[in-house]
């Protein structure tokens, strides 16, 4: 007690501080320690530009009933594959892109419902496109009012097979090339068309003599095997996960649609048949909407599997 009879506290500095201290170094541990993701990821690409294709794979410390994902603005379909805690998928980075910097966001559900949240980020290097001017028939340029209304048939029936994902799992061999024919195009090329800015080019042009075998560049499941007003006999694969390839200009289509189809499976014969200026095969590729260099399947570096043991990679393989 004090002198007027108050209760004073007896005075514990060093023990108070001590105990502070204690706290404040048992919190300073705990922030050390930062648990590791419950997803693993990594985006494999020739080089994270416009107009390429990335693959993306992730494995999960414990089984996921769902995976989804997020890439500049899109959707990432993913595939369980047959190792069960990967799951795998195709993306594209936009051949308009001007992001400087692109972030993956994955969100799965565990058995019990409850999410699971993962991102990475990987710098997006740029690239420009040449312009390619093409002399035409007028038909191809200003087509008919009849025309137009085809045109938009076939439009509306092509953007129903591109958001198709069929969940077949990822290719883990490189495509082959369709014929043997050099590139006589560049891919993206902004074209000019009788003198009037169209849409860049959405593959590439083959050198191939008509009558010459086209063959499936990968395996799938044939999407599409009919004469189009631009691109004549078209034959499209889908390859599940949302891929697919395009093989155009044919004189003569072999396969029917639902056909399955192995790399090296003859699709049909090259030729010179909607728009074109002569003989060639056009082949192009995409994921859903977003179209990109079809070379970009050859390269081996798009294939590898993720290793039981990887850990995250927090950016781009290949160069």
């Amino acid at each position: 007690m004090g002198e007027r009879g108050e209760f004073v506290p007896r005075r514990r500095e060093g023990r108070n501080l001590a105990s502070l201290w204690a706290v404040a170094a048992a919190l300073a541990a705990h922030a050390a320690v930062v648990p590791p993701s419950p997803l693993e990821s990594r985006l494999i690409a020739r080089e994270i530009a416009p107009g390429e294709p990335v693959r993306v794979e992730v494995r999960s410390q414990a089984p996921l009933a769902s995976l989804t994902g997020r890439f500049l603005g899109e959707v990432v379909f993913f595939v369980r594959s047959a190792q069960g805690d990967l799951w795998e998928g195709w993306t594209v980075v936009p051949l308009d892109c001007k992001d400087a910097r692109a972030t993956l966001t994955l969100e799965g559900r565990d058995p019990s419902n409850r999410p699971v949240r993962s991102s990475v980020e990987t710098a997006i290097v740029p690239k420009s496109f040449p312009e390619q001017r093409l002399e035409v028939e007028s038909k191809y340029v200003n087509p008919s009012k009849a025309a137009l209304a085809r045109i938009a048939r076939e439009q509306e029936r092509l953007g129903a097979i591109y958001l198709r994902r069929t969940p077949a799992p990822l290719a883990t061999e490189r495509f082959v090339a369709p014929v043997a024919g050099e590139p006589t195009s560049e891919f993206g090329a902004r074209r000019i068309l009788n003198g009037e800015p169209r849409a860049p080019h959405p593959g590439i042009d083959l050198r191939a003599a008509t009558g010459t075998p086209v063959a499936a560049a990968g395996p799938g499941r044939v999407a599409l095997a009919a004469d189009l007003y631009y691109s004549g006999g078209t034959v499209i694969v889908d390859h599940g996960g949302g891929l697919f390839t395009t093989y155009a200009h044919l004189s003569k289509v072999e396969v029917e649609e639902g056909a399955t189809v192995a790399p090296g499976d003859r699709l049909g014969l090259s030729g010179a048949t909607g728009r074109v200026t002569g003989p060639h095969l056009h082949w192009g590729a995409r994921v859903g909407r977003s179209i990109f260099d079809p070379r970009a399947l050859l390269d081996p570096r798009l294939f590898p599997l993720m290793p039981p043991s990887a850990t995250a990679a927090g950016g781009p393989e290949g160069g």
